[in-house]
């Protein structure tokens, strides 16, 4: 069949998937158009490399550091036109600080630290993507039903992304494949920019239509969309048959056992609060393992490293420790504070000192606690340890009150948890899953629909 063919039916079920999909839910909740457009393209690929891949000319090019001057516009215009929602909405600021005292620190920090990175200016600007992605993310938090805010910007974005995906892997290979250094092992990476990328959206594809068909199945059975789509995510997370992502299966199989073990124990609240914090100790020592090993290689014969190569990993986490023992070393000279906010991975200018000399240029550590300590230091462990465990006591506390919203935020935050051990997606704010870790660790006021103001002459309900 002709790719241009393929192409158009994918556009036309993408299509049929949105209208249906507004017949079938029924809620109107504004204001979510931008939040999806952010998710969306967070999630593939930056503006300006789609108009490359089509052939438009970017004014200004583009440098390798940080992309080009129609992205940066894209992150600015987005954050201004999220302020404009939240001021219209009349969003209460000080209720958000008071209620986040740690985040707003850490935050701060984040800026602070900017004055001490030696690329202070890229440093900024990375620092606006960064509130960008906050700004996203308090609009959807603050609208009048934030569990239905956050399905429907996940779902919008996985109406295009998975079908996306399959029709360029199989009819667009220069967009949706990639090969090794060798030339011959093809990793598929859909509409996304790494297999590891599209791995997660994948992960998330799976999680949450395998929720919307079995809360939809006693109506429905087979006549559900949502398992069509189900399907697709499960054929993206295996990849290609030469670059299969254990992590990426691991990390689904994680996602989708601890979400749907808590649901199970929805009659017994204290049994899914005593599961999700066995869950959350395993995860954290889990982490510990990984950084202490960064940091003194453990044996394969050891006890630790037989615990790694348990998972199906060899012992150096396909070569991550050796990065790991280098970025250590380099941000050696200050490791109370880090070099800096963004001050590290900047192309060929600011890295570990064998990059320099590669074909490719590494852009992360591969590993979110080891990128945190690059950059921020041990100050920077101990805040995002702090927002780790203020996320997970306010998630189990509110399991009493809103139980799918508190165990849909309490999964991902496990999971981005997770993920982070060998993935960097903390402190990356164009990186989708900082996104969606915004839309998990923030603590926002759910806003109220204004009353009804009586018509003059009328007696107002509430007089009795």
């Amino acid at each position: 069949m002709p790719p241009q063919l393929v192409l158009m039916v994918g556009l036309a079920f993408v299509a049929y998937a949105f209208a249906t999909d507004r017949k079938r839910s029924g809620v109107t909740l504004p204001d979510l158009f931008w939040p999806s457009l952010w998710y969306l393209v967070v999630a593939s690929r930056p503006v300006g490399a789609w108009l490359q891949k089509w052939g438009i000319p970017i004014p200004g090019g583009a440098d390798e550091a940080d992309g080009s001057p129609i992205d940066r516009f894209f992150y600015a215009g987005m954050m201004v036109l999220c302020l404009r929602i939240l001021a219209r909405r009349r969003f209460d600021w000080g209720d958000l600080f008071r209620r986040n005292p740690v985040l707003v620190a850490f935050f701060i920090y984040m800026a602070i630290s900017i004055v001490w990175s030696d690329y202070s200016f890229i440093s900024l600007k990375r620092y606006i993507k960064v509130l960008a992605s906050i700004t996203v993310a308090l609009v959807v938090l603050s609208s009048e039903r934030p569990l239905d805010a956050i399905l429907t910007v996940l779902r919008r974005c996985l109406y295009v992304h998975l079908p996306m995906s399959i029709v360029c892997i199989r009819y667009f290979r220069p967009i949706g494949i990639s090969f090794d250094w060798s030339g011959r092992a093809v990793s598929w990476q859909g509409i996304s920019t790494t297999k590891n990328t599209l791995g997660q959206i994948a992960m998330i594809g799976v999680l949450y239509f395998a929720w919307e068909v079995w809360r939809a199945w006693p109506r429905k059975k087979w006549r559900n969309l949502h398992l069509l789509y189900l399907l697709m995510a499960l054929y993206l997370i295996k990849g290609s048959d030469d670059a299969l992502s254990l992590t990426s299966l691991s990390v689904c199989c994680l996602a989708v056992v601890i979400f749907f073990r808590i649901q199970s124990l929805r009659s017994r609240v204290h049994s899914a609060k005593a599961f999700v914090t066995v869950a959350s100790a395993g995860t954290t020592a889990l982490v510990l393992l990984i950084v202490v090993h960064g940091i003194s290689n453990f044996s394969a014969e050891s006890t630790l490293g037989k615990v790694i190569t348990a998972f199906g990993r060899d012992i150096t986490l396909t070569d991550r420790t050796y990065i790991w023992h280098d970025s250590y070393a380099a941000a050696s000279s200050n490791p109370i504070l880090g070099v800096g906010y963004g001050g590290f991975w900047i192309g060929r200018q600011a890295n570990i000192p064998w990059n320099e000399h590669m074909t490719w240029v590494l852009g992360q550590a591969h590993s979110g606690y080891v990128d945190t300590f690059l950059q921020l230091g041990v100050i920077g462990w101990i805040f995002l340890a702090l927002i780790l465990i203020t996320t997970l006591r306010k998630g189990l506390a509110a399991l009493g009150t809103d139980f799918d919203l508190s165990s849909l935020r309490l999964t991902l935050l496990i999971t981005i948890a997770f993920i982070n051990i060998t993935e960097t997606t903390f402190l990356r704010g164009d990186h989708h899953l900082w996104f969606v870790f915004q839309l998990v660790i923030w603590d926002v006021a759910t806003r109220k629909r204004p009353a009804p103001v009586p018509a003059p002459g009328s007696t107002p309900l509430s007089a009795n």
